[in-house]
Parts: structure tokens; C-alpha cells; sequence
């Protein structure tokens, strides 16, 4: 698998079934959406690929090394593929609602939790195209389904981060 991030994505996306490598499967547009393991190739494509991506492309080298290497380790990513070409990534860390909520609000930093972690944190998203979005995000949801979700917006204009939340809700 490669990192593509020069070519633009071309019609509709949609994801299937899983096939007997635990990948979704292949639909009309050819997405798969599915997690790499940790290993140096998986780390060095998933850092080619967000590489190019803003405001990930501005970022501190050992910020992002460690990042990745996170969130391969633990499982905490999904990628979307076409053929052997990176589309789509996105990536989480396993916190609690209170570390989540304060970080939100600019009350203290974003750190892992993952002892007892109730939310997750989306810390890193990219895509090639903004139709490969959904389906990543449905499955990264599909694996974290009793946690509240908290992601961060950045903009690559200038414009101001925007934080935001969606509250698991109570039974």
C-alpha cells in the first residue's frame, strides 16, 4: 500500500461487508475501510500520507511520529483504501469524558486514558476527498460505540479551531 494524496477521488463512496482479512469490502468506488497493524511500513505510509495534509503538513516532527506510532500500536486508526492507494485516515485516542470536556473548553491538555477511558479523541483526520470521510467515521464509530466522540477542527485559511463533542446518551 502507498500513500496517494496527488490524484483527486472520483465518484460515489460506499462501504460493505468485511471479507475474510477483516477489510470492508470492496464497493463500486473500490473504498475499503480497515485498520493497518503496527509495524514500520504501516508508520511509514500512514506518515507519508498525512504529511501533505494541513495543518498536519505544519506540525512538529516528534509530535506527529508519536501521534502515529499511538495510535497504530493501539488500534486506534482507521484508513480508507482504493487498490493499494491511502486514501483516508483518521485517528483517536481512549480518554475520559472529564480529560475530554476540559480540553474542549481550554481547560487543560488532550492526554490518554485508556485505563478508564468513557470518550474518545479524534486527533487526526485526512482525506483525499471529502467523500471518504463518512465511511471512516461510521467505522471508527462501529469500534466505539459507548464513548462520547470530542475532535477538533483546524483550517488551513487562518480561521479559528473549533472543538467539538457528541455525547454518548444515557441509557
Amino acid at each position: 500500500m502507498r500513500a496517494d494524496s496527488t490524484q483527486p477521488a472520483r465518484g460515489p463512496i460506499a462501504h460493505g461487508r468485511e471479507d475474510r482479512h477483516g477489510s470492508r469490502g470492496v464497493s463500486e468506488s473500490g473504498l475499503r475501510v480497515f485498520r493497518l497493524p503496527s509495524n514500520p511500513v504501516s508508520f511509514g505510509v500512514v506518515s507519508d500520507f498525512i504529511a501533505h495534509y494541513p495543518p498536519f503538513d505544519m506540525y512538529e516532527f516528534g509530535l506527529m511520529v508519536k501521534t502515529i506510532r499511538y495510535q497504530l500500536e493501539q488500534q486506534t486508526h482507521c484508513v480508507g483504501a482504493v487498490g493499494n492507494n491511502l486514501v483516508a485516515y483518521v485517528g483517536w485516542i481512549l480518554t475520559t469524558q472529564e480529560i475530554a470536556e476540559a480540553w474542549t473548553h481550554n481547560r487543560g491538555p488532550l492526554h490518554p486514558n485508556a485505563a478508564s477511558g468513557d470518550a474518545v479523541a479524534v486527533t487526526v483526520l485526512a482525506a483525499r476527498a471529502g467523500g471518504y470521510i463518512l465511511p471512516l467515521i461510521k467505522e471508527a464509530k462501529k469500534l466505539n460505540l459507548n464513548n462520547s466522540v470530542f475532535w477538533k477542527r483546524s483550517f488551513a485559511d487562518g480561521r479559528a479551531d473549533h472543538k467539538r463533542a457528541v455525547r454518548k446518551r444515557a441509557p
